[in-house]
């Protein structure tokens, strides 16, 4: 009988807590265990099948997030993230051909890993949750087989444009997703509806069929590639707004590629009248932190998509809210892996979460008054 996410949750949560001076080794050693496991798979008799014949480029990729994400899941001692996100990625990987018996083989690398580069006071506890997700390879293939939608609700009448707009996206298409964006976008008002009806959920659907294996990395590229483009030219409507509104700084967290949700967010509330700095995906934290000196912005509001990139949200929060100029910006988080585990955010410091614009909108609103 397998177990299902609730169970699976509850399983994860009796797991004892990882001492912060273990955490704290385990990050700080994360390169030498990556290094050790990228050897040890890449020497392995059957790694081609394992990896479904990918490029080992994309298994070393997988071993440089797991690590970032397990010592993001051992310093927050969130083990709901850990139950929650190994299915997931047990579908994205077998839906690109790798196999499921991959996992375990990699998983026992890393219990290697740990006992040749950490110190032995250092590992029992960290040991213990990957004998546990090694013990629930099997639920984590049956929980992984379930399909979860993410496509979000549209209106009827945007509906037969969505689907347009996505198979052109898909194909590359980039002249006619922009003759349909034109036919929406007249003025600045007009970019949010168009946003929220096609642009948010063409993206969420694209991600669901990249997971599904339904398209290829390389599509779900193109495609972002095509939104990025029509984005970069409906943006460039003339804004017209006769409110002064507070300065905010928007940009994805350091590391963290995924930038349309931000860029969205970016453009509807400069239209809205907000001094906006916009830092798209990936802003080096040293650099971040410069600009909200001289920008000395009210609001900086970040994105993040892939939970391995939790920590170092954690630790450019703590950095800000330990700086005398800094610490009075209200720092806003938000994103895909905030939306499904919603207490996530409580664990980086941060002074708020937003689900969505409309609740950003609203936290905004309440600002100016």
């Amino acid at each position: 009988m397998f177990l299902g996410f609730d169970d699976i949750v509850k399983e994860a949560k009796k797991l004892p807590v990882v001492s912060l001076a273990a955490a704290t080794a385990y990050h700080e050693k994360t390169s030498f265990l990556t290094e050790y496991v990228d050897e040890t798979l890449a020497s392995h008799p059957k790694i081609h099948d394992l990896t479904g014949h990918n490029p080992l480029q994309v298994m070393y990729d997988n071993h440089r997030h797991h690590a970032a994400f397990m010592a993001t899941v051992f310093s927050i001692a969130n083990y709901e993230l850990l139950a929650r996100t190994v299915p997931w990625v047990y579908r994205a990987y077998s839906a690109h051909s790798f196999s499921f018996d991959y996992f375990p083989v990699e998983l026992k690398a890393w219990v290697a890993a740990i006992d040749k580069y950490m110190a032995t006071d250092m590992t029992a506890e960290i040991k213990s949750v990957y004998a546990w997700m090694i013990k629930q390879h099997e639920n984590m293939m049956y929980l992984s087989q379930i399909k979860k939608e993410h496509k979000l609700p549209v209106r009827e009448d945007w509906l037969e444009k969505k689907t347009s707009f996505l198979a052109a996206a898909l194909d590359g298409d980039h002249r006619k997703c922009l003759g349909i964006a034109k036919e929406f976008v007249l003025t600045g008002k007009d970019i949010e509806p168009f946003y929220l009806q096609i642009i948010q959920p063409v993206m969420y659907e694209v991600g669901m069929l990249w997971e599904q294996g339904t398209v290829s990395v390389a599509q779900e590229h193109l495609a972002s590639a095509v939104v990025g483009r029509v984005m970069a030219s409906t943006s460039m409507v003339d804004v017209v707004c006769d409110r002064v509104m507070p300065k905010v700084v928007i940009t994805a967290a350091p590391n963290e590629y995924h930038e349309i949700g931000a860029w969205m967010i970016s453009d509807i509330l400069e239209h809205d009248g907000w001094d906006v700095k916009y830092l798209g995906a990936n802003t080096p934290a040293d650099d971040l932190l410069e600009l909200l000196k001289s920008f000395k912005p009210k609001v900086l509001a970040m994105s993040v998509t892939m939970p391995f990139n939790i920590l170092k949200v954690k630790q450019l929060i703590g950095v800000i809210k330990a700086d005398a100029e800094l610490k009075k910006i209200l720092v806003v988080i938000g994103g895909r892996t905030f939306n499904e585990n919603p207490e996530l955010w409580q664990s980086t410091g941060a002074d708020c979460f937003a689900a969505n614009i409309q609740e950003i909108k609203t936290l905004f609103a309440k600002m100016e008054k």
